[in-house]
């Protein structure tokens, strides 16, 4: 009976150490907000289109991956591009211009093609994820005709959005 009496003593003595613990919980809360970011690599070189023989001017030249866009988002996203102005702008004693549809830009693989306008114009889509998953790459082709000898310019501007 001593031995007993002992026993339950021991287990009441270490039970009520298993009740001594005490608990705290703590929420912590992540806010992720919209990101969306564009970058042109290599945007100091701008790609230049020399005409030189009539099969140029006749069929065009083309450059490709003449651009290289980095895209950083943590959602779905669309690539546009637009032109600055309505035409390209001669830079030396010419007064003509020439249509900015002269510029015809496509994803570099693909085989859709986008005359260049000034209002923008979807490229390429994709989802959330860094630059490993998220580069575009375009090919270039000027086909502007028979042209006047001189230097022509425009701007082209990308724009990532979130559909």
């Amino acid at each position: 009976m001593k031995r007993i009496a002992i026993t339950v003593l021991v287990f009441e003595l270490f039970s009520g150490f298993g009740f001594a613990q005490t608990t705290v919980s703590h929420t912590v809360k992540i806010i992720a907000h919209p990101i969306l970011d564009l970058k042109l690599e290599n945007a100091s070189v701008s790609p230049e289109f020399n005409f030189r023989t009539i099969a140029d001017y006749e069929n065009g030249v083309e450059k490709t991956q003449a651009a290289s866009l980095k895209i950083k988002a943590n959602r779905p996203w669309v690539l546009n591009v637009k032109a600055g102005t309505e035409s390209f702008q001669a830079s030396g004693s010419q007064t003509s211009s020439i249509s900015s549809s002269a510029l015809i830009i496509k994803k570099s693989g693909g085989s859709e093609n986008i005359a260049l306008t000034t209002y923008d114009q979807a490229i390429s889509n994709g989802t959330a994820g860094g630059i490993d998953k998220n580069k575009v790459m375009l090919d270039y082709k000027a086909d502007p005709g028979f042209i006047s000898p001189d230097s022509y310019v425009i701007e082209l501007t990308y724009t990532l959005t979130a559909p």
